[in-house]
């Protein structure tokens, strides 16, 4: 059918990557021919490639923009119009011809005698050479397609219209809700668009569909992820606090059912009595925040006729959790307690810390007490670790514990040597940073309280200073019996920038922040000069930190005369992989932490704070928000005229606490 014989500027066919492409003939040059293409391109095509002629042809007068219109419009009134011829009848005439056909038989067979016009032939071939129900296109013709193969592409067809159908309902629907309207009439179940965003949500691009669901969110006006969570929400799909990083890295606040059956076990079973120091007739008390669960070290103190003895009294976990059990390779994965405004997520079961570990008053409990005797100038003469049983007489909050120790002689006391020993460790060169804190959570009506914490009160001083000295005599016990351990350490002296900053200043804590550095851990024991100890490591909070607990297996072991129960390369490879999972949580906590305090700040919208500059950079600064311990980046006009340190007063304009972002702008803008 194609007439080889070229006529300039007639429309011909020929094949683009096996595609039938249109072009206006220009030229023949032997074996090629020169074409205008759709692309409105002079391109150069084999003669082979040609495979139909039209007959129609271009007036010479037109533009290039012109032709290159003529030939998308002629596509596009093909595309239109095919549907018109009559394939399923054709077909059904030669279905059974095992052989290829050509576009010339083709033709006889559909029309006959009758006379074709050129536009006729043309719609005819792009009928046939585009479908994909009826006709294979092989190498010179049509092959028919088997009546089984007509009915499977019938079947995938229905299927795909069904699903475009629904698709378009989909896109309606979803616009509806974003919309905040409600679309009454409603023919499908959208559960699998919901269920499709929701796995993106969680898994962002690992998702398997996660192509698929870019593509629908774009479709209906979700731009980010932010954006298909409040889609979600406002489906009714997802809660409106929910936070997709909990699933996305694996954290459940539930625990495995072998966990459970084994946990009854652990807790039914009777305490170990070999060994142990009644320790139950000292006057032992835990200092802690409000509505602290997990306590798991108490302070004691007592008058012996040597001089002052101080107990620090660290829960014992190690004899209540077997090692390799299905309960210490969970708490093995977990590797700490995740602090949130509105829960804690606990390394070890609830049930487990109420009943067996958690140092609450008027229960005997399992500890690992340092039993530490001081001078009567509070210096240092003698320790020991001892496996004992405590019994806590009071659970004292910070505040309650800053009236106790002023008002009996015993508390007192223990002021006097928490006193001394961090002076001890300023002459050695610490430095003493004690950096407010921001307490967020969520009362029990779901109320957001936050509340800035000063960590220099005297009853923190107490509790820090034991603690440090419960860490640095246990490196100490670590070091001197050769026991593998994780050390602590911090080599570089204290730079005099540091020790200059003024505590007075109210851009002190970001200042200060900026001289933090991460300890240097290691298996091998070295000065922490931020500390001013010659070592350190940390074991004094077994049921938050899993490496604590570690640790402490390895001093029951030296106690009990069994020595080390971890080698260095076990206690190497388990950091390893507990420091991880760490490293995930600590960003969750921040997460979660912002977008709570920004929750609460969401109702200072339209209202005023007060930030002080805490840096400026070309068309704009930083603010710092002392109430919030927030520094935020702010635009400024170019007629502004701030300097840092400066107070200024700020409007709070926009906070979208989902997408962690609060816009403040100058109220003299």
């Amino acid at each position: 059918m194609v007439n080889k014989i070229l006529k300039p500027n007639e429309i011909i066919v020929f094949r683009k990557r096996r595609e039938p492409s249109f072009g206006i003939l220009t030229g023949e040059l032997g074996e090629k021919v020169s074409v205008f293409s759709e692309e409105a391109k002079e391109v150069e095509v084999d003669f082979e490639k040609v495979v139909l002629s039209t007959g129609i042809k271009i007036v010479d007068e037109l533009t290039q923009s012109e032709k290159k219109l003529r030939l998308r419009e002629l596509r596009k009134d093909l595309e239109e119009k095919r549907d018109a011829i009559d394939l399923k009848t054709l077909w059904e005439c030669v279905f059974d011809a095992d052989r290829e056909l050509t576009l010339e038989e083709l033709v006889e067979l559909y029309f006959g005698d009758d006379q074709l016009g050129n536009e006729d032939l043309l719609l005819f071939f792009w009928a046939v050479d585009k479908d994909d129900l009826y006709f294979k296109r092989e190498e010179n013709g049509y092959r028919p397609r088997m009546p089984e193969e007509v009915e499977e592409t019938l079947k995938r067809k229905e299927s795909e219209r069904k699903k475009l159908i629904e698709h378009r309902a989909a896109i309606k629907w979803a616009r509806y809700i974003i919309e905040g309207r409600e679309l009454t009439e409603q023919d499908f179940n959208f559960t699998n668009y919901l269920e499709l965003i929701k796995g993106y949500v969680i898994h962002l691009d690992r998702f398997e569909r996660a192509a698929e669901a870019k593509s629908f969110m774009s479709q209906v006006g979700v731009r980010d992820v932010e954006g298909a969570i409040e889609f979600l929400i406002k489906a009714g799909s997802w809660k409106e606090d929910e936070d997709p990083i909990f699933r996305r890295l694996g954290v459940d606040e539930r625990f495995p059912k072998k966990v459970y059956e084994e946990l009854e076990k652990i807790i039914e079973q009777p305490e170990p009595q070999d060994g142990i120091k009644d320790l139950t007739m000292l006057e032992t008390y835990s200092i802690d925040d409000e509505n602290t669960e997990d306590i798991d070290d108490a302070i004691s103190v007592q008058e012996l006729p040597e001089g002052i003895q101080v107990g620090v009294h660290i829960t014992n976990v190690a004899s209540v959790v077997p090692k390799w059990s299905f309960l210490d390779e969970e708490a093995a994965r977990r590797g700490e307690t995740i602090y949130l405004p509105e829960r804690h997520i606990h390394m070890l079961p609830p049930e487990l810390i109420r009943e067996k570990l958690s140092l609450f008053e008027g229960s005997p409990k399992l500890a690992i007490s340092l039993l530490a005797l001081f001078d009567k100038n509070f210096n240092l003469k003698t320790y020991r670790f001892i496996k004992s049983k405590i019994l806590v007489r009071k659970n004292l909050c910070y505040t309650e514990a800053e009236d106790f120790f002023r008002n009996i002689s015993k508390g007192l006391k223990l002021i006097e040597i928490a006193l001394s020993l961090r002076k001890k460790r300023i002459d050695a060169g610490a430095l003493i940073i004690e950096l407010p804190q921001l307490k967020i959570r969520l009362s029990d009506d779901g109320k957001i309280l936050v509340k800035k914490i000063y960590m220099n009160t005297i009853a923190h001083i107490v509790v820090s200073e034991f603690m440090i000295l419960t860490n640095w005599l246990s490196a100490r016990f670590f070091k001197e019996r050769r026991l593998p351990a994780i050390f602590r350490a911090q080599p570089e002296q204290i730079s005099e920038e540091a020790r200059a900053l003024d505590e007075r200043d109210p851009l002190f804590p970001i200042k200060a922040v900026k001289f933090f550095k991460p300890s240097r851990v290691g298996l091998s024991s070295e000065p922490h000069f931020s500390l001013g100890l010659d070592g350190y490591l940390q074991i004094t909070s077994p049921i938050r930190r899993y490496f604590d607990l570690v640790l402490q297996r390895q001093m029951i072991g030296e106690l009990e005369g069994e020595g080390a129960c971890f080698t260095e390369e076990d206690i190497e490879r388990l950091y390893m992989q507990i420091e991880v999972g760490i490293r995930e949580k600590k960003m969750i906590e921040r997460s979660r932490e912002r977008y709570w305090l920004l929750k609460y700040l969401k109702d200072f919208e339209g209202k005023q704070v007060t930030g002080v500059v805490s840096s400026l950079r070309d068309r704009g600064a930083s603010v710092y928000l002392p109430d919030y311990l927030l520094e935020v980046p702010i635009s400024l006009s170019s007629e502004a005229v701030i300097i840092e340190g400066e107070k200024i007063s700020l409007n709070v304009e926009n906070v979208d606490p989902l997408r962690r972002r609060i816009v403040l702008v100058p109220a003299s803008a």
